[in-house]
């Protein structure tokens, strides 16, 4: 028993150090400008008054902050509408309705209501890639073109679980449906300030205020656009409906990308062009200068 106290102490003090290192190697990010609008659909941030527009589309469990203050040099040409998008951040949670058209739609109605009319640049995030894909199969005059960084595509639900499981050491039981995650994600809707302080302690290496945003959804609407999005969605028939640029960009060590699948798709389809990166599925947060660099030569392609 005389062990126990120091061997606490030092466990302590190894705890302390990995969390201030971790915080202190966190990726830059910064607070982003604009103002935010509350369209019927969607709560969206705006930067920029003249250009061609340019959409920011985050990823699952994450809101429109995951897009710092780097991306906000993209206002310097163009419109830039960076919203949270459907059962996220600070838009409606609806009890219902979190399939790929649901989160499409919900998006061009936030634009026709803002009178963005012209085809639109899309840099998407993860999750936010699917839906950039299903907007230009559905509408794809209001798409210009598409940079999507850690797009989840894979050829099938079994890969599709495979990866998110392969991502997170607890993915079964918290990421895919189930008891555990559903009864987790009810406790953090109940307890959202508490919540949002326990994320931010255990994710030291993101940003505060992201991590914190992490739980601004509801199970409904983690679960339905895990399960029909991520998990379901037949992406390769909306990709053969695809006729503007799509950029792939993926982290060579990212465990939620089926890199194959993706070299696979860049052969097949001559309007995709796929490269890898050293890094993770962070690449808006940890590379976003150069992140920066590909949307804005998306958009300048375009004028």
């Amino acid at each position: 028993m005389w062990l126990s106290f120091p061997f606490l102490v030092g466990t302590a003090a190894i705890a302390v150090a990995a969390y201030t290192y971790r915080r202190a190697h966190q990726p830059r990010w910064t607070p982003p400008g604009g103002r935010v609008v509350k369209t019927s659909s969607l709560s969206v941030r705006l930067l920029g008054d003249t250009g061609p527009p340019v959409l920011l589309l985050h990823g699952l469990v994450a809101s429109g902050l995951y897009w710092g203050g780097t991306y906000d040099q993209l206002a310097d040409h163009n419109r830039l509408l960076v919203p949270d998008l459907l059962g996220f951040g600070r838009s409606p949670r609806p009890a219902s309705g979190y399939g790929p058209d649901d989160h499409a739609n919900a998006v061009i109605t936030c634009l026709d209501e803002l009178n963005i009319t012209e085809p639109i640049v899309i840099g998407a995030h993860s999750l936010g890639s699917l839906i950039a894909l299903r907007l230009a199969a559905v509408h794809p005059e209001r798409v210009a073109a598409i940079v999507a960084f850690g797009p989840p595509l894979y050829p099938g639900t079994v890969a599709a679980r495979a990866h998110i499981v392969a991502a997170s050491p607890i993915g079964r039981l918290f990421v895919l449906p189930g008891r555990v995650a559903q009864a987790a994600c009810k406790w953090m809707c109940t307890h959202r300030t508490l919540a949002a302080q326990l994320v931010v302690l255990t994710h030291p290496g993101l940003p505060p205020e992201i991590a914190a945003d992490g739980v601004q959804h509801t199970w409904v609407s983690y679960s339905q656009t895990l399960q029909q999005l991520i998990l379901t969605a037949e992406a390769q028939t909306w990709i053969d409906r695809i006729s503007c640029p799509v950029h792939l960009v993926a982290g060579s060590h990212d465990p939620v990308v089926d890199n194959e699948y993706l070299r696979q798709l860049s052969s097949r389809y001559p309007v995709i062009k796929l490269t890898e990166w050293p890094g993770r599925h962070d690449l808006p947060l940890s590379q976003p200068a150069d992140c920066v660099v590909l949307i804005a030569a998306a958009a300048n392609s375009r004028v």
